[in-house]
């Protein structure tokens, strides 16, 4: 609640700012902008390990800024200087700039870093409006202003950071699926801080003096800064997000086309017409658009794999169980009858083909639920991993119905080794949501021979399994062999 009455209180009084009389004026100017320190203070106890890190940078970017305050207040109406520009409290300012821009890319990476996609369009729109801006808005005034190249370019640099930062904190609290008031906050503090340096740089005489009114966005930038901190989701403002879906749909691509564009048209339009143009903003501007372009395709070629990735194993993995499923299964005794097992004896089958079927898992299904039946199997599959060599196959073949693929030099052995390890397992009773149940397994074994095929040796291990069943029983091992 006391947040709100911080807001009431911070944007009420910088919106009756030049209702104050001219002489007063500093009063609110120093209370909402020291009254922003507790506030970051706040933020700062209520988050808890690295979360405190913006905070903390953001308080220490407000005392800075509050003693450049002071100072120019001092200039102001201690000396009757006009303006503050040139003096400490410029620099101070300078600093307190660069920590509050800390403050926001420590929320950006944090909440944006699986956004790579995302953060290089905001970054490229953020460039391209900013130069339009530059280009079209600012660069004519101040040369008609006469101001020296050493201020434009601190203000082109101030601008493009500025605004680069808003269009980030942007993308990042629209692309989290959980809307955090701290990062919208801190989004409409950048905002304000790009329309006041603006509005300073078009509103400024040529001695750098500006009009009170320009104030008044500097104020609402930090009455929502101190709102951001106050806020109880100031605690989860670096908390890393789920990655957004990255939809590089033909609209966005013609649209971010146009902002790559947008730069040298604008600058060579205006040189064709002999109008000025900035050729540090055209060099910083098509060297900037090259990496960000290259981080863009990365992106899209990482997303690419990784879907590619998930499309194989959903086509080779079973989804319950995580084993191999059929295809694989089937894909795996077709290469190994295609290159048998170099070394193996002529006399001795080389691959064998273990069918199991489940014996009392259709009465467990039916008195507990599929859901417990699932549970069930997945039990069943991570015990038969442990009953097979690091280099046999155990694929879930559908339904209650696993194979087991052997290849040895020997696989008579390796299936008889198996075999009892199985034998082993089923005499062990299964925990399954609070039941105890016991199962049985029905084995058919068939043994690769010379011209043998994928489908004729799964037919008659399948055969062998259904003979085995003849003798089931539960926490029992009946077996055959084709």
């Amino acid at each position: 609640m006391s947040y709100r009455w911080y807001a009431l209180a911070a944007f009420g009084l910088s919106a009756a700012y030049l209702a104050v009389p001219p002489g007063l004026r500093w009063i609110p100017f120093l209370l909402i902008q020291l009254s922003a320190i507790p506030a970051a203070l706040v933020g700062t106890r209520r988050s808890e390990g690295s979360g405190r890190i913006p905070w903390f940078v953001l308080l220490t970017a407000l005392v800075v800024y509050n003693v450049g305050n002071v100072l120019s207040v001092w200039y102001i109406y201690g000396q009757h200087r006009p303006t503050a520009d040139g003096t400490l409290a410029d620099l101070l300012y300078s600093v307190a700039n660069v920590l509050v821009f800390t403050a926001a890319m420590t929320i950006i990476v944090r909440r944006g870093r699986r956004d790579v996609g995302g953060m290089a369009d905001a970054a490229l729109t953020s460039l391209a409006v900013g130069g339009l801006l530059w280009d079209v808005v600012l660069l004519p005034h101040l040369s008609a202003e006469g101001m020296t190249q050493p201020r434009q370019m601190a203000l082109f640099v101030n601008i493009f950071i500025t605004l680069g930062t808003f269009g980030a904190l942007l993308r990042v609290a629209k692309a989290a699926p959980e809307r955090l008031a701290t990062v919208q906050l801190f989004s409409v503090a950048s905002g304000a801080t790009l329309i006041a340096n603006v509005a300073s740089a078009l509103a400024s005489d040529p001695g750098g003096v500006r009009p009170d009114w320009t104030n008044v966005p500097f104020l609402m930038a930090y009455a929502a800064l101190g709102t951001a901190a106050m806020h109880p989701s100031a605690a989860l403002a670096t908390r890393l997000t789920p990655a957004p879906k990255d939809d590089l749909t033909a609209g966005r691509l013609t649209f971010l086309g146009a902002m790559m564009a947008l730069i040298p048209l604008v600058g060579g339009g205006r040189a064709l017409f002999g109008l000025p143009t900035d050729g540090v903003l055209l060099a910083i501007g098509s060297l900037l658009v090259v990496p960000l372009v290259m981080v863009r395709i990365a992106a899209l070629s990482a997303e690419r794999r990784q879907a590619e990735q998930a499309l194989r194993r959903m086509a080779a993995q079973d989804s319950l169980t995580g084993l191999p499923n059929r295809t694989a299964c089937l894909d795996r005794i077709t290469t190994a009858l295609a290159e048998p097992l170099p070394g193996a004896p002529d006399a001795a089958p080389w691959l064998a083909v273990l069918f199991c079927d489940l014996d009392g898992f259709k009465p467990v299904n039916d008195r507990l639920g599929h859901a417990v039946g699932d549970q069930l199997l997945v039990a069943v599959s991570e015990r038969l991993r442990t009953c097979v060599r690091d280099t046999d196959l155990v694929s879930r073949f559908g339904g209650d119905e696993f194979v087991i693929v052997c290849q040895a030099t020997d696989s008579r052995a390796a299936v008889n080794a198996v075999c009892e390890r199985i034998r082993t397992m089923v005499r062990q009773p299964i925990t399954i949501a609070g039941q105890t149940v016991r199962i049985g397994i029905s084995v058919g074994v068939a043994f690769a021979e010379p011209g043998s095929t994928t489908d004729g040796l799964i037919g008659r291990a399948d055969l062998a399994m259904y003979e085995a069943k003849k003798s089931k029983a539960l926490g029992n091992l009946s077996l055959a062999a084709a």
